[in-house]
């Protein structure tokens, strides 16, 4: 790869990628990964390449997986220390009666996502199968994306465990694995591992950024019809002039943010999923199917279903 070049194509501080605390934008790193995997041509390779990583690429995050005395401990400390990764989203950990997942959010208007999370669900599978000491522990994959055209050896190897198209970006498991105590556990390391992991959070003071936090609240308040300016603010505890200065230094406003954000949603929900026209509509916070389908056509020049129907580099 050719680094200067791609730092230069999206726009991020080349010497960040060596320094440990080096922080590039969140539509950088989601578009170096469909850059790599477009230069590779095949796209199914994040897959392998992430699945087939050593433990402790990611320094403390992972050794907060491998090392902690059962599995849900270390879904519960993925969640508590993400902010060491990144500043720009959370992931969920939640157990029902039945199983746990893990799930990480769909990211609506930062640009396509789909690279990096075929990676990310790469890694953690790896994680899990160290932790379990299991070639393929008995989990769940559910992926909000269409399936790619290539084929991995690790779709290869999560045969019918693997769903494309999904509603979320989920790893699910068996709720009996998440008592199971992990084979790399030792409690004075864990205890090395947990003080270095709490340093770190401190270190980099990394809080959810206001920006992210804007998106990801304008994302999810699509569909119950509460996305203006006035009620994202109140959700926030932010005051509208604030809100707008966070935009405003991030050279938008919240009239593109929101636009980019139901244009991007659109697009997913139209191309990676069944979903019926009305459903998606509403989804969106359009009352009118007419509605939303004038703003399909104003942003990508076509019908809603044309832009189904059309391949995606037409989608674009």
């Amino acid at each position: 790869m050719d680094w200067p070049h791609i730092a230069r194509i999206y726009g991020f501080e080349l010497s960040s990628l060596e320094d440990p605390r080096g922080v590039v934008p969140i539509t950088a790193w989601h578009a170096v990964f469909e850059h790599v995997a477009e230069t590779l041509g095949n796209d199914a390779v994040m897959f392998d390449l992430f699945n087939n990583i050593e433990i402790g690429c990611f320094s403390i995050f992972d050794y907060l997986f491998a090392c902690a005395p059962t599995l849900r401990d270390a879904c519960q400390a993925w969640v508590k220390y993400m902010p060491i990764r990144s500043n720009a989203y959370r992931i969920k950990f939640q157990e029902t009666e039945t199983s746990g997942y893990v799930e990480w959010p769909i990211l609506e208007g930062r640009g396509n996502w789909q690279q990096n999370m075929f990676a990310r669900i790469g890694w953690a599978a790896q994680q899990l199968e160290h932790a379990l000491d299991m070639n393929v522990p008995p989990i769940l994959i559910e992926l909000a994306t269409p399936e790619p055209k290539n084929t991995s050896a690790f779709q290869k190897k999560y045969q019918g465990r693997l769903k494309f198209c999904a509603p979320h970006n989920r790893i699910s498991f068996p709720r009996a694995l998440l008592s199971r105590r992990l084979r790399r556990n030792d409690a004075y390391l864990y205890e090395i591992i947990l003080k270095a992991a709490v340093s770190e959070m401190e270190s980099f003071d990394q809080l959810e950024s206001p920006l992210s936090r804007i998106a990801n609240e304008v994302a999810s308040s699509l569909s119950n019809g509460s996305c203006t300016l006035p009620q994202i603010s109140a959700k926030l505890g932010m005051s509208q002039r604030a809100v707008q200065r966070v935009l405003e230094k991030e050279g938008t406003s919240f009239r593109k943010l929101s636009e980019e954000i139901r244009r991007s949603a659109a697009e997913r929900y139209l191309r990676s999923t069944g979903l019926p026209m009305k459903e998606i509509a509403y989804l969106l916070g359009f009352s009118e199917l007419s509605t939303f389908s004038r703003a399909v056509k104003s942003w990508f020049g076509v019908s809603p279903r044309k832009v189904r129907e059309a391949p995606a580099s037409q989608a674009r």
